[in-house]
């Protein structure tokens, strides 16, 4: 069966790659040109931290340290992996990016990826699954993307950022997740963008997939991927593999507003309401809605409208008479983003319904 014979060769692509060590000879050993080329893009978030103490886990300044530098503190092993270029994004905490700065950062890979072999972004947790999702979305090009940060500042006594940032690398540059669309490169384990999310404030082991599993790990053993995302059957085709969201025919400065309306017991109407009145062109049920939500959503005119599972696993189902799209086993958050993006592409409701069950619920 040729999908099946896809999926073998793309995980199995490049073989399983053998731990660099870290104890490899200079960064300058690397012969020109054949090493693989990877872009390091930094945003800052905790792994660019600064703690003005080495015992400060929990307290410090993100985003203070440029990703270049951060990069230069693991040569001279990390040339044995890679050519790198490395530039700012920006440096500040995950939480203060938008969503324009998605599109950008979006559009700034598109581009690294023209010229290189695969894109590395830094940065930081607290939104991580929603840039990671956002890049899996809409970045065109079938090389790897990986996405990776930290969970205590880099002037940290156990910092987690250098091997991190260490493991992503060699991730991007052996090749091993083309097609994968964009991955998360964390505590030793690699996880898909749409499936990855974060279950602890604090501890280094926060990232998972609840039911679903890792891709795979690194560490010094080498690379091992268990499983692939659903998208790899596609591989070979590649107008089949991108998704119906390109940048280039969206306009950035017109996105939707969507918004997330929370769900509990005896939830006021306000809350939608207020996101209408305010422009929402999409509001996204983060759990059964309350009667008076549902009411005051259902009156709403030409608002999407998508049902999310605000439990951290298991598929909403909805009853299509309602007009209201099942966001299936897909996050709140990030239902959001596949809603944003698609009602920058229209808003016939049978197509939105498709692309959520297409790109929203990927299965083998």
């Amino acid at each position: 069966m040729p999908t099946v014979a896809k999926i073998a060769a793309t995980i199995a692509l490049a073989g399983t790659v053998a731990s660099a060590g870290i104890g490899v000879s200079s960064a300058d050993s690397a012969p020109a040109g054949t090493a693989p080329r990877v872009a390091v893009i930094g945003l800052g978030g905790t792994i660019a931290g600064t703690s003005d103490r080495r015992t400060d886990l929990e307290t410090y300044r993100p985003g203070t340290r440029p990703i270049a530098e951060l990069v230069d503190s693991l040569r001279p092993e990390i040339g044995e992996i890679a050519a790198l270029s490395t530039e700012d994004f920006g440096q500040k905490g995950s939480g203060d990016y938008t969503v324009t700065d998605l599109y950008d950062l979006a559009q700034l890979v598109e581009r690294r990826l023209h010229d290189h072999d695969s894109v590395v972004v830094s940065t930081g947790s607290a939104t991580m699954e929603e840039l990671s999702y956002f890049l899996d979305l809409t970045v065109r090009s079938t090389k790897p993307v990986v996405v990776t940060g930290a969970m205590r500042p880099w002037t940290a006594i156990g910092s987690d950022g250098p091997v991190n940032l260490y493991n992503a690398i060699r991730l991007a540059a052996s090749n091993r997740t083309t097609c994968f669309g964009t991955v998360i490169a964390l505590n030793d384990q690699i996880l898909p963008a749409r499936d990855a999310t974060k279950t602890d404030s604090t501890r280094v082991h926060t990232f998972t997939t609840r039911e679903y599993g890792d891709l795979g790990t690194i560490d010094g053993a080498g690379i091992r991927l268990q499983r692939a995302p659903a998208r790899v059957q596609r591989c070979d085709d590649p107008a089949r593999w991108m998704t119906p969201f390109d940048l280039s025919a969206i306009n950035r400065d017109t996105l939707p507003r969507v918004d997330i309306a929370h769900s509990y017991l005896d939830a006021p109407a306000e809350s939608i309401t207020a996101a209408v009145a305010a422009g929402a062109k999409g509001i996204v049920f983060a759990g059964t809605p309350s009667p008076k939500q549902a009411s005051a959503a259902l009156a709403t005119k030409g608002v999407a409208l998508v049902a999310a599972n605000a439990y951290g696993s298991g598929a909403i189902t909805v009853d299509p008479k309602m007009g209201v799209v099942s966001g299936g086993d897909l996050a709140p958050k990030k239902a959001r983003l596949l809603l944003l993006l698609a009602l920058a592409r229209t808003t016939e409701h049978d197509q939105i319904v498709a692309w959520f069950r297409d790109y929203g619920n990927q299965q083998f």
